[in-house]
């Protein structure tokens, strides 16, 4: 099985297990919330899948029960895709978002959900700014009603 990322990637620099989870369980329970993991990790993960949808206990949970490791066959291939193209970035991401102590922040879902708000940008893109034609004609219709 293809290694994707693990755990202990992460443990020197969170110092302690469970803060060390925080990174890559945000991450796993992103993709749980959009759709990127395989039939195979749904079918296995079930119980905890629904804890996920819920939002209740440790946004963690999900990682820590699938042992700490992500594995390639864990994710549909729009998963595998996303998680190729953002890995790279997580680190630097989830320090920018909460700082110089990031490992030390609460496992909790408003936690989560500021980290989905930048991970969903390299999920989908960035939003498109309207040109300034199509602004124009927009005022221009306002005008004519």
């Amino acid at each position: 099985m293809t290694v994707l990322a693990s755990v202990d990637d992460y443990l020197p620099d969170a110092g302690a297990l469970d803060r060390a989870l925080l990174p890559l369980g945000f991450v796993l329970a992103f993709c749980a919330q959009h759709g990127l993991l395989s039939q195979t990790f749904l079918q296995h993960r079930g119980e905890q899948l629904s804890s996920v949808r819920l939002q209740e206990g440790p946004v963690t949970a999900l990682f820590a029960v699938h042992g700490g490791t992500l594995y390639a066959s864990d994710f549909s291939p729009r998963g595998l895709q996303f998680l190729q193209n953002y890995l790279p970035r997580l680190p630097q991401d989830f320090a920018e978002l909460f700082g110089e102590d990031c490992y030390g922040i609460k496992d909790d879902w408003s936690n989560y959900q500021r980290l989905a708000n930048v991970m969903i940008r390299h999920l989908l893109g960035q939003p498109r700014r309207p040109s300034l034609w199509s602004s124009i004609k927009s005022k221009l219709g306002g005008l004519w009603r």
